[in-house]
């Protein structure tokens, strides 16, 4: 009995270390840090912001109605296999983004349908319509 106690907790902590996979409710794909100006700069950081779910949908960024215009988007974190949308539909296309298949790509439009500007991780983005991002678009494919 003692043995099958021990490799309860075991299991039990060790499962909580690993990090959140796709099938959790909290999981989220993509985490990025939001500015209310351009240029990524310090002194308009906002928050870091989690992208939820498993991705495939034309994402809030501002669900809680508390977020100041985003100007500038930089992806910090990603969960490996998610990308953003892919083809011609962008005004800026970073290749070497789509090569490493680590993307974000967001939106000043309501329907993720405009010209989406792709976020590499690490990368800082701007809108290129002078409007500010409202929509984010990450794919896992799970």
């Amino acid at each position: 009995m003692r043995s099958f106690s021990f490799a309860a907790v075991f299991l039990a902590s060790l499962s909580a270390a690993l990090p959140q996979s796709p099938g959790d409710p909290d999981f989220y794909n993509t985490v990025a840090d939001i500015y209310s100006g351009p240029s990524c700069s310090a002194d308009s950081f906002v928050w870091a912001d989690p992208i939820f779910g498993t991705g495939g949908t034309c994402q809030l960024l501002d669900r809680n109605n508390n977020t100041p215009d985003i100007y500038s988007y930089k992806v910090t974190a990603q969960y490996p296999g998610c990308t953003g949308k892919t083809g011609f539909q962008y005004h800026i296309i970073d290749l070497k983004a789509l090569m490493r298949n680590c993307t974000a790509t967001l939106y000043s439009d309501d329907t993720c349908s405009g010209a989406g500007v792709v976020a590499a991780v690490g990368q800082c983005v701007e809108p290129t319509d002078g409007k500010p991002f409202v929509r984010a678009f990450v794919d896992c494919g799970f």
